[in-house]
């Protein structure tokens, strides 16, 4: 098989489960207990979240709270926040192409009094800071803009988003980097609360990072008792904090090398596929998703035809539903029947020029899928 779903999900590194076997190993007591084994898990615990805060050049001013995936930071992050800061306000703000897991957590909350609104999107897949300047109001508590787009790999400017929200005393910002964390350099000193999870770049399905200021008060989803952080209740998963760290020390140990032999990749894919008539291109950013419409077939026809040739690749986000426009080439490029067609092609290190000139081979003979009903 010809993989290109990595935005879906990256293979688990065998440098990862061999960290987290050693550590489950040899730190078997809880971390939360007085005995020697106890403290000796705490100060394994305490070493292994110091060295993720120096991979991510995080500053003293913040402190990661572990998950067990992306959804889970996210919905602690909004509804823990919301919680916390409703006195001031019930309007949020959202772009147009969120996570579900962020979606749906704003569907709950309008059913429990919140104002949602969408801030537009302008037709370089970047949010309209304008706009948003306009649509902040008094009462508006939380802004959620994802930070690398799932499907068009759209990146936004996240320092000129933070300065905006920072300027309203009573409003926070929320940034989904799954798309990025591993994969392009940011400074995360500059956003208030950041989500992600490590199986995007070779770690454990099952873990997530909420990245937050010290000074933003969460009300808690999960109770229980002590743990590494007031926020989550839990015993400390210690083996699953050290895979993530060994995620992170592998992804940006080769960080921009990886990028600059992807953004290769990508740029010879493009050259290669714009000439071809009847198909259209979604990509705008990150080199790491491509994003393609055959505009003579559903989105999920391209997908079902390609993984019969042995390629893998997704219609959407992993989280959406299947057989609808995709939200995101809708709210860009205003065009259903754009939006119908899209299917997304992911990318990493990981991919050889062999398998891109495959897969452009058999893309580029769309126009002879004749064996399934469109």
């Amino acid at each position: 098989m010809y993989y290109f779903d990595y935005a879906a999900n990256y293979p688990v590194k065998k440098e990862v489960l061999d960290e987290l076997c050693k550590v489950e190993t040899d730190f078997f007591g809880n971390a939360n207990s007085l005995h020697t084994l106890g403290q000796k898990a705490k100060l394994a615990y305490d070493i292994y979240d110091s060295k993720i805060k120096n991979i991510l050049k995080l500053d003293d001013n913040y402190e990661i709270i572990y998950c067990s995936s992306a959804s889970e930071a996210n919905n602690l992050a909004i509804k823990g926040l919301v919680k916390s800061y409703s006195g001031f306000g019930k309007h949020i703000l959202v772009s147009e192409y969120e996570h579900s897991s962020v979606n749906g957590c704003l569907g709950y909350l309008k059913t429990e009094g919140f104002d949602i609104e969408f801030i537009p999107t302008k037709s370089d897949g970047k949010i309209d800071i304008e706009s948003l300047k306009k649509q902040i109001r008094k009462d508006t508590i939380l802004v959620c803009v994802i930070l690398v787009e799932g499907e068009t790999g759209v990146i936004q400017d996240y320092q000129e988003l933070s300065k905006i929200v920072s300027e309203h005393q009573n409003c926070h910002l929320l940034m989904d980097a799954t798309q990025g964390i591993g994969k392009i350099q940011f400074d995360l000193n500059k956003i208030e609360l950041v989500t992600f999870t490590p199986h995007k770049f070779g770690g454990l399905t099952g873990t997530g990072c909420l990245i937050k200021r010290k000074s933003t008060v969460l009300t808690p989803l999960i109770h229980g008792g002590k743990s590494a952080s007031i926020y989550r209740s839990g015993t400390i998963p210690l083996g699953l904090i050290s895979s993530t760290y060994k995620a992170l020390e592998i992804a940006y140990s080769k960080i921009d090398e990886n990028y600059t032999y992807v953004k290769s990749l990508y740029d010879y894919f493009i050259d290669n596929i714009k000439r071809v008539q009847g198909i259209k291109n979604n990509s705008l950013g990150s080199p790491y998703i491509i994003n393609l419409s055959i505009t003579v077939y559903r989105g999920s026809y391209s997908v079902s035809y390609l993984n019969q040739l042995g390629i893998c690749v997704s219609q959407k986000s992993a989280c959406s539903i299947v057989n609808t426009p995709s939200k995101s080439i809708m709210s860009i490029f205003k065009d259903k029947q754009r939006a119908l067609s899209s299917f997304r092609i992911s990318i990493c290190e990981k991919t050889t020029m062999d398998e891109i000139n495959y897969l452009l081979e058999k893309i580029r003979g769309y126009k002879s899928w004749k064996d399934m009903k469109k």
